[in-house]
C-alpha cells in the first residue's frame, strides 16, 4: 500500500500499469486507528490519494487487525474499533472489507465460554452493520484463519460456511484466503479441495499467496525452513492453485486480491505475478 501518501500515488500508478483493476488496502500501515478511533487527518489523505485513481481503480479494505470480538474483557473496545474499521471502508468507497473472526485468546487471558456462545455473540455484531454496508455496496468477507494458536472457527471451512450460512444476509461473505486455509487443512487434517469447495458458493473476496503449508511453532515464521504464513507469491509454494481453480467454481465472483509480501514486488514482480493471476484466473473459463 505505502506508508504514505507519495508512496502510495507511485505503488497504485505502478500497478495500473501492470494491468491491476483492484486495489487491497491496509490503513494500519498508516496508523490510521489509535485508541479505537479514526485518525481523521491521515484518512483524509488517504482518500484524496485514492480519488485519483477511482476512474481506473476499485479498493478493498482489510479491516483493523487487532479486532477480536471473542476478546470478552474488551469486547466494547474491540467492537469500537471494528466500528472505527468500517467508517474508513465507506469513505474510500470499499466493495470488500476483508474480517479477522474471532479467536480465543490462550488462557488465562481467555474465557472458558462455550465457542458457539462467543459466536453467537459475534454473528449478533457483525448483522448490526450488515444493512449498513451493503447499503453502500459493501462486503464483510470473513476471512479464513490458518493458525495453530489462537483458535478460530474459520480454521475449519465446515464451521465457517455454517456461520455465514445462519448469518445469510449479502453484506456477510467468505474471504479465502488459501495461505490460510492450506496451513489449516494440513494441521488439522481436512481436504484442502473440499473445504475450499465447501466455502466457495458463499466467497466474496480471496487472498491468493502461498506456503509450503507447515506451521510456524509459536509464531516463528521462517522462510528458509518453509514455516508459517509465508505470503509467497502463487506458485512459489505448495497450494494446488491449478486444482482450485480448474475444478471449483466461485458464483459470487470474488474479486481476485493477490496477497504477498513486499519483496515479491520489486523488479518485474507485480507484472509476473499479475500474468501468473489472469492465468488461473481463466482457467474455468
Amino acid at each position: 500500500m505505502g506508508s504514505s501518501p507519495k508512496e502510495l500515488t507511485e505503488n497504485l500508478q505502478t500497478l495500473i500499469d501492470c494491468g491491476y483493476d483492484y486495489v487491497e488496502l491496509l490503513p494500519d500501515l498508516w496508523r490510521m486507528w489509535v485508541g479505537g478511533r479514526t485518525d481523521q487527518r491521515r484518512l483524509k489523505q488517504l482518500v484524496a490519494v485514492l480519488d485519483k485513481f477511482r476512474d481506473r481503480l476499485g479498493y478493498t479494505l482489510h479491516l483493523p487487525l487487532e479486532t477480536n470480538l471473542f476478546d470478552v474483557a474488551d469486547l466494547e473496545y474491540h467492537q469500537a474499533l471494528l466500528e472505527a474499521g468500517l467508517e474508513v471502508g465507506k469513505a474510500v468507497g470499499a466493495t470488500v472489507l476483508a474480517y479477522h473472526a474471532g479467536y480465543r485468546l490462550t488462557l488465562p487471558a481467555g474465557t472458558s465460554k462455550p465457542m458457539q456462545e462467543l459466536m453467537a455473540r459475534e454473528r449478533d455484531i457483525l448483522l448490526s452493520y450488515a444493512d449498513e454496508v451493503a447499503g453502500w455496496g459493501g462486503n464483510i468477507s470473513i476471512e479464513t484463519h490458518g493458525f495453530i494458536e489462537n483458535a478460530s472457527y474459520t480454521a475449519f471451512p465446515e464451521m465457517h460456511a455454517r456461520f455465514v450460512e445462519a448469518i445469510d444476509h449479502p453484506g456477510i461473505g467468505v474471504c479465502i484466503d488459501f495461505g490460510h486455509s492450506f496451513l489449516s487443512s494440513q494441521w488439522n487434517g481436512f481436504d484442502y479441495l473440499e473445504g475450499i469447495a465447501r466455502l466457495a458458493p458463499l466467497t466474496t473476496h480471496f487472498h491468493v499467496q502461498d506456503n509450503m503449508g507447515i506451521s510456524a511453532y509459536s509464531g516463528s515464521t521462517s522462510f528458509a525452513l518453509g514455516r508459517g504464513d509465508l505470503h509467497l507469491a502463487p506458485g512459489e509454494g505448495a497450494i494446488p492453485f491449478d486444482a482450485v481453480f480448474s475444478d471449483i467454481d466461485f458464483p459470487l465472483k470474488p474479486i481476485f486480491m493477490l496477497e504477498v509480501v513486499g519483496h515479491d514486488l520489486d523488479e518485474n514482480g507485480p507484472a509476473r505475478m499479475f500474468a501468473e493471476a489472469k492465468r488461473l484466473a481463466e482457467l474455468r473459463s
